[in-house]
């Protein structure tokens, strides 16, 4: 800001047989008439992207010997994974902990005759789930389950041997699994899983 300073100066004044006289500045002021610049704004917090959520699938025939997902007796039945983050194949269970929050997994195993393009109904008892949420809040909220009898529908839009175009809604998980997945079939995908 500009600053008027009305002054008479410092001026010494010499006389003889006299102390030297010192005039000091008399006002020193802000002018109203002075444009008053805005402080300017701080620099934006750079957004951090979320991870893409992933979704991949894999035939019960080519999970491991170990795998602990259900409804399984069928080699033809499909193992469908969503996750807030990228995942391998195969898919793997995660438990939700304080430690991995914020993080949200499902996974569903659906009967070959199923498969299908077209609408599924989740709440089918011969569909088996598991899910795992954990919330990145100071309280650490988190939790999952495991059955059947889930919720929501899967609409299965385009189907081949690489991949799956697949539409998940009313799922729950405070809607954060709900969404659109291209999903990559485990064997044959060639990179990373991406959806949602």
């Amino acid at each position: 800001m500009k600053r008027m300073i009305l002054a008479l100066g410092v001026m010494a004044i010499a006389s003889t047989g006299c102390d030297e006289i010192v005039f000091e500045p008399v006002f020193d002021w802000t002018s109203p008439s002075d444009p008053v610049t805005p402080p300017s704004p701080s620099e934006p917090e750079e957004d951090v992207e979320p991870p893409t959520p992933s979704a991949i699938a894999m035939r019960a025939g080519d999970a491991p010997p170990d795998s602990p997902y259900w409804g399984m007796d069928d080699p033809d039945t499909l193992i469908l994974a969503f996750n807030s983050d990228v995942q391998e194949c195969p898919p793997t269970a995660i438990k939700a902990t304080c430690e991995n929050a914020p993080m949200w997994q499902l996974i569903l195993t659906i009967p070959s005759d199923l498969v299908v393009p077209g609408l599924i109904d989740l709440s089918d008892r011969r569909i088996f789930f598991s899910e795992s949420l954990s919330l990145a809040d100071p309280s650490c909220a988190f939790g999952g389950g495991a059955g059947t009898g889930y919720r929501g529908t899967l609409e299965i839009v385009t189907s081949d041997e690489t991949s799956m175009f697949v539409k998940l809604r009313g799922a729950g998980m405070r809607d954060q699994v709900n969404g659109d997945y291209t999903v990559e079939r485990c064997g044959a995908a060639t990179g990373p899983a991406t959806g949602g």
